[in-house]
C-alpha cells in the first residue's frame, strides 16, 4: 500500500459519503452481530427471525463453493517464496530489487498450473527510480551577521522524493516566488539562484518546481506553511508519471515555516550552499496479467494485488499477502475448472509503491479504446491482507466518486455478507487513494476490495471488537525491514483471503453482473 500521508498528489474526495457520519476518524463503524433493534421486539420473535433467517441455516451459499480447496497453507508457501526472493535482492522486492524474480514466480505458477484457464501476459513499461543515497547538506552565510551555519537534516529541511539527481551548489542567491510559484510569470527573477517558495493549494508542488527549472533556477526550497507542522516528502513529480514525462533535474528540498520566512528576511545577504547525493533513473519494469479464456468479455472484472515492495523490506504483509492470495485463489479456480459466465482478468500490479505506477498503466492503455473501457464491469483489489495487529477492512463504497456510489456500495456490501455470514467483526474504510482501486475509479469503473490496516493505531474499541493490541500499529513493520514472514497473521490471511474468495466465485458466476451493480434492488444471480 502506497503511503499517502506526506502526499500531495490529487486523491479522491472522502466525504463523498453521508455528510452526519462521525469522521473523528476515517472509519465508519459496523457492527456485524447486529440485531440490537430486534431487543424491542419479543425473544419470541427474534428466536422466529434466526431461525428463518436464509443466511444463518449453514447452507451452500454461506461461503464459496471453492472455499475448502483454498488453503491457508498454501497461500503462506507462495509468501515464503516471496520472501526468498527478497532475501536474495537486498531484503527487497522493489522496483530494482527483487521484483522480476518475484514476477518471474507468479508467471512460473501459472503457467504450470493454470495455463489451460487463463492467458498468461505481461505489460512492461517504464518507471522512474529515485532514492537518497547520501543525507544532504544545507549551510548558509549572510544571515545577522552569524558566519556559517549548517542547518540539520530532518529537522530543518530534508529531500523530496525525486527532488532531482546528485548536486553541488555554491553561495548562491535566493530568490523568493510570490504566488506559491504556479505560474511561469511567477519565476521571472529565479535564474541563477534558489527559488524560495512557499507551499500551496493552487497547484501541485511539481508544477511549482519544474516552472522554477524551465526560468532557469538552481534550485528550489519549498517552505510549509504555517498550519504544517512537519517537513513535506512529497513526490515532486507527475503524479501519473508515463514514459516521455519530464522529471526535475535541479535539487528540491523541503523546509520549516521558520527557516523559510528567515530566508526571504535575509534575501538581500543570504547565500546558500547545499549538497545531494541522489539516485535518479527511469527504469523498465512490468505488470502481470491472467486473462480467463472463458466468461463474457462483456461483463469483464479486474481484480488486483501489488506485487512489489518499497526498497526498505521485503513487503510480506505489503503487499505478499495480497498477491500471494490472488495468485492462489487463480490457481484454485484453474485446477477446479471453475466455470464462468463473466471474463476475469487476475492483475498482480507492478510500482504500486512508488505511485500506483502498474495500475495506472494498465488503465492508461486500457481506455485509449473505449470499447475494451466499456467491458470492465468492475474491479477489486487486495492490499495488505495479514496484518499482525489487524483489522478486517472493506473499502466503502460511498466514498468512491459520486457517479459510483451504488455500484461500489454493492461489492462492499457482497464483502460485507461474507463476514455477516462467518459472525465475523469488520470495519468500513474509506476508498479515497494509497491503492491500485484508484485509476480504476478515475476512469469510472466500480471498485472495491479488502485490507488489515498499515500504521495507523488500533484503538481500544477495536481492541474489542478484534482482539490485539489498543494503541499500536496496525501492521508495526509498515514499510520497514521487518516486514517479513514472521510479520504475518495466518489467522488474518485466512479470513481475508476467503472473503476475497466468497465475492470474487459470486461475481464470475453472476448472470446479471451489469444488472445488480447498477440497481440497489436487484440481487446478484
Amino acid at each position: 500500500m502506497a503511503d499517502t500521508s506526506r502526499e500531495t498528489q490529487p486523491l479522491l474526495n472522502p466525504d463523498n459519503g453521508d455528510p452526519s457520519q462521525d469522521r473523528r476518524s476515517r472509519f465508519k463503524r459496523v457492527f456485524p452481530y447486529g440485531l440490537v433493534a430486534l431487543l424491542f421486539i419479543g425473544i419470541s420473535t427474534v428466536i422466529l427471525i434466526v431461525l428463518v433467517k436464509p443466511h444463518d441455516d449453514g447452507g451452500p451459499q454461506n461461503k464459496s463453493p471453492l472455499s475448502e480447496q483454498l488453503l491457508t497453507p498454501s497461500i503462506f508457501a507462495h509468501l515464503e517464496e516471496l520472501y526468498a526472493v527478497a532475501q536474495k535482492h537486498n531484503n527487497s522486492r522493489s522496483v530494482t530489487n527483487g521484483y522480476m524474480a518475484s514476477a518471474d514466480y507468479v508467471q512460473t505458477q501459472l503457467l504450470l498450473k493454470a495455463s489451460n484457464y487463463c492467458d498468461i501476459s505481461t505489460q512492461e513499461f517504464k518507471v522512474p527510480v529515485w532514492s537518497e543515497l547520501e543525507a544532504p547538506e544545507l549551510r548558509s552565510t549572510g544571515i545577522g551577521g552569524s558566519g556559517e551555519i549548517l542547518y540539520q537534516n530532518k529537522v530543518d529541511f530534508q529531500n523530496f522524493r525525486y527532488g532531482g539527481p546528485s548536486a553541488s551548489l555554491k553561495k548562491q542567491e535566493i530568490q523568493g516566488v510570490s504566488n506559491n510559484g504556479c505560474s511561469a510569470k511567477d519565476h521571472k527573477k529565479v535564474k541563477g539562484k534558489i527559488a524560495v517558495i512557499e507551499e500551496g493549494s493552487s497547484c501541485e508542488l511539481w508544477e511549482a518546481a519544474y516552472n522554477a527549472e524551465k526560468a532557469g533556477a538552481t534550485g528550489v526550497l519549498f517552505y510549509n506553511n504555517s498550519k504544517r507542522k512537519f517537513l513535506m516528502f512529497s513526490r515532486i513529480r507527475i503524479t501519473a508519471w508515463k514514459e516521455g514525462d519530464p522529471l526535475i533535474s535541479i535539487p528540491v528540498l523541503s523546509i520549516t515555516n521558520s527557516f523559510g520566512n528567515t530566508l526571504l528576511q535575509n534575501e538581500d545577504s543570504v547565500l546558500l550552499s547545499l549538497k545531494t547525493v541522489n539516485s535518479l533513473t527511469v527504469e523498465s519494469t512490468i505488470n502481470v496479467l491472467c486473462t480467463t479464456k472463458t466468461g463474457d468479455e462483456d461483463d469483464t472484472i479486474v481484480l488486483g494485488a501489488h506485487l512489489d515492495s518499497v526498497p526498505e523490506g521485503p513487503g510480506m504483509v505489503d503487499n505478499g499477502s495480497g498477491s500471494s492470495s490472488l495468485l492462489e485463489i487463480a490457481l484454485v479456480m484453474a485446477k477446479a475448472e471453475f466455470a464462468l459466465k463473466n471474463k476475469i482478468v487476475f492483475g498482480w500490479w507492478g510500482a504500486e509503491e512508488i505511485g500506483l505506477l502498474g495500475s495506472r498503466h494498465y488503465v492508461r492503455e486500457l481506455v485509449k479504446d473505449e470499447e475494451k473501457k466499456n467491458q470492465i464491469a468492475m474491479n477489486m483489489n487486495f492490499d495488505m491482507l495479514a496484518s499482525p495487529n489487524y483489522v478486517p477492512y472493506v473499502h466503502d463504497g460511498k466514498t468512491a466518486p459520486e457517479e459510483l456510489i451504488e455500484p461500489s456500495s454493492k461489492i462492499d456490501h457482497l464483502l460485507i455478507d461474507y463476514f455477516n455470514f462467518e459472525k465475523e467483526g469488520f470495519e468500513y474504510t474509506d476508498m479515497v487513494g494509497g491503492s491500485d482501486f484508484l485509476p480504476f475509479l478515475l476512469e469510472g469503473i466500480p471498485s472495491g476490495g479488502l485490507l488489515t490496516g498499515a500504521g495507523e493505531k488500533k484503538t481500544m474499541e477495536q481492541r474489542t471488537l478484534f482482539g490485539g493490541f489498543a494503541n499500536a500499529p496496525l501492521d508495526p513493520c509498515y514499510h520497514q525491514s521487518c516486514d517479513t514472514i514472521e510479520n504475518v497473521s495466518k489467522e488474518a490471511l485466512r479470513l481475508m483471503s476467503q472473503a476475497a474468495l466468497y465475492a470474487i466465485t459470486k461475481v464470475a458466476e453472476a448472470d446479471n453482473l451489469r444488472e445488480w451493480l447498477s440497481d440497489a434492488d436487484i440481487e446478484l444471480q
